[in-house]
């Protein structure tokens, strides 16, 4: 799915996250709980039942009262990858989806590369589990097989599956959502039920270079003329005359969607991206996504 030197280029890299968030996982970054760790945190009173080993005598000694000493714990960033597999998403060459499952298989690589979690859940019609929180860099290849056997089906309902994640995450993460967001209800109510349930979602909005300028299809069939279009998953159709109006008509409603996506993500502080399914991931990652501070190099 990624090269080997691509892989090579990835290891300095690492995710960034603007919070902490609360893992099962060890990891490499600083917990907001305390736990074991190497680096003293506070004290606080001792209850029964907290061990022995922690407490400190000498304090008790002077004070003849018991203390406990809470140190800094570290965890590993807990990463949900969101995969939409709905039909829409097979379309373009290579596919949007294929798209989507290279740039979860770079994250997953990086952040496992730093001890933290990665799952992977797929939403179409509902939220389907199709790996559960790993962590550890041998477990790449786990996660590589999972996202080979990602087929695309069903109509998109992004914001019902938003509203599920909860349900298989207890604890609130970050969440980088790979869609082409081609909702009919819309994605913006999905996004805000996962801001106020505490986690962090990032936008990777995924296009077809037919879906920006469909001139250059049509060109490669017809001129124009009278076509009968079908949607990819619901089957609908419906009989279009294309032209150069009907064409400017699209591209003018089509680049509104994108710039209101954006827009909504900004002005609520989502981290958005976008990439081509025919552009290469590599720069994408390396150099977009770092860009936009999702992913930071270790200097």
């Amino acid at each position: 799915m990624l090269t080997p030197q691509f892989l090579k280029q990835l290891e300095p890299f690492y995710i960034h996250a603007k919070r902490s968030f609360r893992s099962r996982f060890k990891g490499e970054r600083r917990s907001p709980n305390r736990g074991v760790g190497m680096e003293f945190a506070d004290y606080r009173v001792y209850e029964p039942g907290d061990d022995l080993r922690h407490v400190d005598w000498n304090i008790y000694a002077r004070l003849g009262k018991l203390f406990i000493k809470l140190f800094h714990a570290d965890e590993g960033l807990p990463l949900a990858l969101l995969i939409d597999n709905s039909q829409s998403m097979e379309f373009g060459s290579p596919t949007k989806l294929t798209c989507a499952k290279q740039i979860a298989a770079a994250l997953g690589y990086i952040a496992l590369g730093r001890a933290d979690s990665v799952s992977i859940y797929t939403c179409a019609e509902r939220l389907s589990a199709a790996l559960p929180p790993t962590s550890g860099t041998l477990q790449f290849s786990r996660l590589t097989n999972s996202l080979t056997g990602i087929a695309a089906h069903g109509h998109t309902r992004l914001t019902e599956c938003l509203r599920q994640l909860p349900m298989y995450q207890r604890h609130p993460c970050m969440v980088v959502i790979l869609s082409d967001f081609l909702d009919p209800d819309g994605y913006e109510q999905g996004f805000k039920l996962l801001m106020g349930r505490g986690f962090s979602p990032i936008a990777i909005h995924l296009m077809s270079p037919e879906e920006i300028n469909p001139q250059v299809y049509l060109e490669s069939t017809s001129t124009g003329g009278d076509w009968l279009v079908e949607d990819a998953e619901t089957g609908e159709t419906k009989a279009i005359t294309i032209n150069s109006e009907t064409l400017a008509q699209y591209q003018s409603q089509q680049q509104t969607f994108c710039d209101t996506l954006q827009r909504f993500c900004t002005n609520r502080g989502i981290g958005y991206a976008q990439l081509k399914s025919n552009m290469p991931i590599e720069p994408f990652i390396l150099e977009e996504l770092h860009r936009v501070g999702f992913v930071q190099r270790n200097r």
